[in-house]
């Protein structure tokens, strides 16, 4: 036992000695924080808008699930991811108009920019229905006394939100794929 205790503490001090005999350098990640942080980000929009794209996609796949399952569970999902993309989706709206001002006379995008907003403004109404829908059927139902607590949510309703989500997610891909061709686009 004695022999175990001995090996660890002469590793323990091999270990020190060999870090006390490096040079002290600056890390590399500190150079790189430095060298990124001395950028601004003027706009706001390029990183906003891929909150919406994910979360709106995400939403959709919450909700083919809810519409094939009928669980409060998918339903409740598929209400955040919603909601959060709906947020995400406000936030990226209103911070286009500060990137359109400043990428102004680009040729690609004043021929563009137009259709751009004309898709997120229809993004915005399609969750926007999707989410009062979604959220209007799950007061309903959490307020609804039943015996029965492994009843499916109605098929009907579960439907008619999942085509309305699975809209507003291709309606955002698109508006996202319109956007990059604003960017990367010839």
């Amino acid at each position: 036992m004695n022999n175990v205790i001995l090996r660890y503490a002469q590793a323990g001090r091999r270990l020190q000695s060999s870090m006390e005999q490096q040079p002290p350098v600056q890390p590399f990640e500190r150079a790189m924080i430095e060298q990124v942080l001395q950028y601004d980000i003027p706009v706001l929009h390029p990183l906003a808008v891929h909150f919406p794209m994910a979360l709106l996609l995400a939403a959709a796949l919450s909700a083919v699930l809810w519409s094939v399952r009928g669980t409060g569970f998918w339903r409740r999902c598929t209400l955040w991811l919603l909601t959060l993309g709906m947020g995400g989706a406000l936030f990226a709206y209103f911070t286009g108009d500060a990137l359109e001002e400043q990428v102004e006379g680009t040729p690609i995008v004043e021929e563009l920019v137009g259709f751009h907003e004309d898709m997120a403004l229809y993004t915005l109404i399609v969750a926007g229905v999707a989410l009062l829908a979604l959220a209007g059927l799950s007061v309903w139902l959490e307020r609804r006394i039943t015996l029965e607590r492994d009843v499916p949510d109605p098929i009907v309703a579960r439907v008619a939100i999942t085509v309305f989500v699975v809209a507003a997610a291709v309606l955002v891909a698109w508006t996202g794929h319109i956007g990059g061709v604003m960017v990367w686009g010839q």
